[in-house]
């Protein structure tokens, strides 16, 4: 059961990072601020399902952070619409932010209920 769903979060990452770079080339009409979130959250759930290590846990949330570091770099330097312009890019990258927070929620809480249930049968 744990490798089934190991690589149905691996094959939803890979759909989802698909749908997100051909809908960022095409620009069909799916909302593009929305859409990361799917591949994020799968990423970041399959790897803290997988691994103990928590620098490999943290690895999706380093390019998020860069991303809004160089956007908030970009408001506070720049005036007029340049800031606009990072304001957008930082709006569009929250998007993968919500989901990489997204799955270690879900991955608390399963832990959790894990624990809570483990502890109630002794």
């Amino acid at each position: 059961m744990k490798n089934r769903l190991n690589i149905a979060l691996l094959t939803i990452w890979f759909v989802g990072a698909v749908v997100c770079v051909v809908n960022w080339l095409t620009f069909i009409n799916i909302p593009s601020f929305i859409l990361p979130v799917i591949p994020a959250f799968c990423i970041q759930l399959l790897l803290c399902r997988v691994t103990k290590n928590g620098w490999l846990r943290a690895l999706p949330v380093l390019p998020v952070l860069g991303l809004l570091g160089i956007a908030g770099f970009y408001f506070v330097r720049d005036s007029g619409w340049d800031r606009l312009a990072a304001l957008i890019f930082a709006i569009a990258a929250i998007a993968p932010a919500v989901g990489t927070a997204a799955g270690w929620l879900v991955w608390w809480l399963t832990g959790r209920k894990k624990r809570n249930s483990s502890t109630e049968e002794c």
